[in-house]
Formats: C-alpha cells, structure tokens, sequence
C-alpha cells in the first residue's frame, strides 16, 4: 500500500508575484482570484504541499517523458558495463560514439536537478520566514521540512557535481533573470555544498516518519547519503584542491556507524523485496521514488508538472519490455544484462535469478512481465527483471500500459554498506569491512527457502576487488550506479579505466564494438549542456568539459 502520494500534489511557483501585483494594490482593490506565493502558505498542509513538489520534481527523472525526447534515465542506465541494447540505437550513451553538449537527454537531466534544487531554495527560504512558521501546528513538522528541503537539495547537487563537476552552486532561490548567470563551480564546491546540506538535514529531519507519510526521508536517509558523498570525494581527494582521502573516508566511517539500526536494517529484508511494489519504504530504504497512478490518466507524453489531473507521476520500464512499440520508439530497443553481468554470477546465487533469468529463444516470456505471452530473444535468452520478476511489477496503468506504480528504489541500505566496507578498508580496517560483505553475502542466502549455500562469506582478507565485484552483483541495473562506481574507482586509482574494451564494458562481438568509442579523457563527465553555455556568460568563460 502506498504511503503517502506527493506526485499529485503540483506545486505551481509564482516567482514574482509579489513585484507584479504589488503597484496596483492600492490604485484597483480586487480579491485575488488564484494561489498566488503571496497567499498560499496559509496552513501547514500548504507547506507539505510546497515539500511535496520538490519530491514531485523527480517524477521527470524517472518518467517516460515521451513527448519530448523519450527517457532521462536511458544514459544513466546505458552507461557503464552491467547493462546494454539489443540493438545499435543510444550508441552515444551505451558505446560513447558521438555523445555531444547538444544531446536532449544530458540536457533534461541537467534542467529536472536544477528545478529541483530551485523548488528546495523556495521552500529553504520559505521556512525561514516568521510568518509561514507561525502556521505549523503540529510540533517539530517545520524542521522536519526543512531538512527534507535541504536533503533533497543535497541529492540533486550531488548528481549535478558527479556527472558534469562546474555546474554551478545555486544555493539561493533566484528571484529575477540577472541572479540567474552563476558561474561554474570550483573543485569540490558543490559537493562540498551536498556535504553541508545533510549535515544540518540529520539535526532536523525525524527518526522515522509515521506509517501515512512513510517514503519521506528521514535521519537514516541523510546519514547514508553522507557515507556515499564522502566515499565519493575520498575517491576524487587527488583531483581537486581540497582534497583528504583519509579524512572522508574516516568521515564516511562515522556517519555509517551513526545509522540507528532501530530505524534501517537488511536484516529482515530479502533482497527481492528490493523491488517490489508490495514491499516499498521497508527497513532498507533509505529513499526511494515514490510512483503512483495520476488521478485521471498516467500520461507517458506528459511531464509531472502540468498543474491538471492527467499527467505522469509512475515509472517507466518499457526498456524492460519484450516487444512493445513504446519500447522501441522511446527507450530505442531492448535493454538487458551485459556479457559481463551474465558471467559475474555464480548460478547459485540467489540475486542471479532475482537480477536476470534465462528464458530460452522462444518459450514464453515471463507472466506478469511486461508484455505477457511475448518472446525474449535478446541478450542470448537473460532477461534483466529486478523490477519486473515475477508479481514484483505489479499493474501498469490502464491506459496506456506504459506506467508502473513500483517504486524506484534511489538509495537503499545495501549500498551504504558497501561504500562502508570501502571506507573501512581504505582505513585499515579489514575485518571490519569483510563483516560488511558477509552481512550483504549472508542476506543473499538467507532471501530463499531453505537458505542457499551460497554466496557463502568470506572466511579471508578480503580486497578492494572483493568490494567492486560485490557491488556489481548487488546493485546491478539500479539507477545511477554502476557507472558513478567505475569512474571514481578510476579517479581513485583502483582500476584503469583507459585500458577497457569493448569487452571490458561487457559488449558481444557486434557492432556495439566498431562503433565503442570510449576516451577517458571526455567520458568521464557528461558535456555541460550547450544551451548553458550559450545562455549563461558566466558559465562561458569556463568552457566545456574537455572533449566535447
């Protein structure tokens, strides 16, 4: 069941409201006939509304956005060597062959984070004003708020820092178009703006919300974003000025071990219910997506922002589908499991059969998949289906089959651990770290029934490789990390990324390899779009990311 549903909620922002009205206040007295920003924070159901739109934001990241481009999430999920196409489409994300500044999807990735850090900037400000405190009745709720705000704000910046580094720091709401040329930021900057944010965040937010609210974050929730952030800057410590390996990861270590294990745990969780409409915001969620149906249709053509009651607020999993038209005109074909993913897998594993399965060329698809009674022929018969396994999908809206209410998991418990284990053996700390592994190892075994023999622990030291390859079967396919973990293992030195083929990125013999065309010294970063640099002189002056 649903907790709580804030993709209904459409926040509409009427910057300069107060300016446009005020010089005919007293010349015509006429009732204000619409919600305006100088009206709408009457009560503190109207500020959870203003919350909830920043949560509403993220719909677009996850959506199917089909009128304008297709997907946002086609290149996070493409990019790095767990998941690839079927076919020769999205080369420029899944072979890196000919991605440009002008590319539409790097670009609406760009613009949903910045709305999102603006709606978090509007409601930052907001409840820093004396007379919006003065509607919350309910005691604590308006620091609750805030940190939610200042969470959300720190995820967004936290993307924005590890795919194109300069973007610039907007940490003020801007009120007129002369405020809006930022120019890019320096070094850690932004993350180091992430970084700040959540720790004000875990002084505010609530231990846990109650049952009708879960899905908002909470102080769990800013304490593992914190333990990733600083893995991250850790990796990234030679690179820029600033820089303290020792000091993040010792960081990360102790923001870990602040997570009140009352509130987030594995240890109940099996791993499939990772997944599962059925079992979203349980103990291992620390923030995910909250996907639901709109109240007239889930419209895969319209963005969350229309203010009506048809517009998209699910996800879209049609890169998942079968045969679906959808599938093949937006997401451009197939997606599935990388040679690479396939073979990492010992077979008795049970996340294998959780992450991907094989249907042999021409038995019947999956039931209750996506398309029910189609062929998989992709991918050499494995299917990738951790959202969709089984009845984990749940219904798809009734209209046009595109859109399902299963939670896109964002952040999970699982993760933080892994980062954990990383941070404790850079530290020193191996046994530590090997406990991490073998909690996650453990669980594996124990989400079947008997408890399989596999993947059993680690009884030796354990390595860094332990670590990456751990992450690869854990996290396989999720959102937005495989791809950051390759690049900042390759900025922190553990692999080399300049020496991967084709191969290493988990490509068949195909033209999927004549047309790999993988630099490091440009794919690293995503290209800073060039409606930016066009528009913003600031940003102008300190140029492209390097190759495009």
């Amino acid at each position: 069941m649903k907790k709580i549903n804030f993709k209904t909620i459409i926040f509409l922002l009427t910057l300069f409201s107060a300016t446009l009205f005020s010089s005919c206040e007293k010349a015509v007295e006429i009732p204000l006939m619409s919600e305006l920003e100088s009206n709408f924070f009457s009560d503190e159901n109207r500020v959870n509304r203003g919350i909830g739109a920043i949560y509403a934001e993220v719909a677009n990241l996850y959506g199917a956005n089909y009128n304008d481009g297709g997907p946002t999430m086609v290149p996070r999920l493409l990019m790095g060597d767990d998941l690839t196409m079927a076919n020769n489409s999205n080369m420029q994300y899944d072979a890196f062959a000919s991605l440009q500044s002008s590319d539409g999807k790097i670009q609406r990735n760009w613009q949903f984070l910045y709305i999102t850090v603006s709606r978090a900037n509007l409601m930052i400000e907001k409840l820093q004003d004396t007379e919006v405190l003065k509607v919350f009745t309910t005691k604590g709720l308006s620091d609750w708020c805030m940190g939610e705000a200042l969470f959300l704000r720190s995820w967004a910046n936290a993307k924005l820092w590890d795919n194109w580094r300069k973007a610039p720091n907007q940490n003020v709401r801007l009120k007129a178009p002369t405020e809006a040329s930022l120019p890019m930021a320096k070094d850690f900057e932004l993350l180091d703006q992430a970084i700040n944010d959540l720790k004000k965040a875990i002084d505010l937010l609530p231990d846990t919300w109650e049952n009708r609210f879960k899905g908002r974050v909470f102080k769990n929730s800013a304490r593992g974003l914190l333990v990733k952030l600083y893995v991250l800057r850790a990796c990234n410590a030679d690179k820029y000025t600033g820089g303290n390996k020792q000091s993040d990861y010792a960081s990360a270590i102790s923001y870990f071990e602040k997570i009140d294990p009352a509130y987030s745990s594995i240890a109940n969780v099996k791993f499939g219910e990772n997944f599962d409409y059925r079992t979203e915001n349980n103990m291992e969620s620390l923030y995910e997506y909250q996907a639901s149906f709109n109240l007239k249709e889930d419209n895969p053509w319209l963005y969350n922002n229309q203010g009506t009651d048809a517009a998209s607020v699910g996800v879209s999993l049609m890169y998942l589908a079968a045969d679906n038209w959808q599938r093949d005109s937006y997401f451009g074909g197939a997606f599935g499991p990388s040679d690479k993913l396939i073979n990492s897998f010992d077979v008795a594993d049970p996340r294998m059969e959780e992450t991907i399965i094989l249907t042999p060329k021409g038995s019947p698809y999956p039931v209750n998949a996506l398309k029910i009674g189609k062929k998989w022929s992709f991918f050499g018969g494995y299917q990738f289906v951790k959202y969709v396994n089984g009845d984990r999908l749940g219904p798809l809206d009734t209209k046009y089959g595109s859109i399902s209410l299963n939670n896109n998991r964002i952040l999970r418990l699982a993760d933080v651990k892994l980062l954990a284990a990383e941070a404790y053996l850079q530290a020193g700390n191996e046994p530590k770290a090997r406990a991490q592994l073998n909690e996650i190892r453990q669980r594996a075994r124990q989400s079947v029934s008997p408890a399989s023999l596999q993947p059993a622990d680690f009884t030796l030291a354990i390595s860094m490789n332990d670590i990456m390859k751990e992450r690869l079967l854990e996290l396989a396919g999720e959102d937005d990390i495989r791809w950051s973990d390759l690049r900042r293992w390759h900025s922190a030195g553990y692999i080399d990324l300049s020496k991967w083929s084709a191969e290493d990125f988990g490509f068949k013999q195909s033209n999927h390899n004549t047309q790999f065309s993988f630099q490091v010294g440009t794919h690293l970063l995503w290209p800073i779009p060039l409606s930016e640099l066009q528009n913003n002189a600031a940003m102008t002056a300190d140029q492209q990311n390097p190759g495009y």
